[in-house]
């Protein structure tokens, strides 16, 4: 006799459920990029380097520096790409860095101190 009692019961629930479960979105999967995925000046910052060092602004020093900086930005970058692409995020964190190389390259020349 319960029995009879439960089945009215269970089919409600499993027309209740069922549109919930319709209307669950499935997994999202991941659009894929066009592009290459590295879409950064690393050239046009290697050029300012070599531009800023030819025109005396730039030190030996701080060139091999700025040269090591887009080195580590562009193994940064390739790593990144290793997966199909660069994330949104990932994009942002490298021109963000080459962006912060290149800013050091345009402010302006130090002075020398004083005597």
């Amino acid at each position: 006799m319960r029995e009879t009692s439960m089945r009215p019961t269970l089919l409600l629930l499993a027309l209740l459920a069922a549109p919930a479960a319709a209307q669950r979105p499935g997994p999202i999967a991941p659009t894929p990029r066009a592009d290459s995925g590295i879409a950064t000046d690393f050239p046009t910052t290697r050029d300012s380097i070599a531009r800023e060092r030819r025109a005396g602004r730039l030190s030996r020093r701080d060139a091999r520096r700025a040269e090591a900086e887009v080195d580590v930005n562009a193994a940064i970058a390739a790593r990144y790409a290793r997966d199909g692409g660069l994330s949104d995020s990932e994009r942002a964190e490298i021109d963000n860095r080459d962006r912060a190389t290149r800013s050091l390259l345009d402010a302006p020349a130090r002075r020398p101190a004083p005597r």
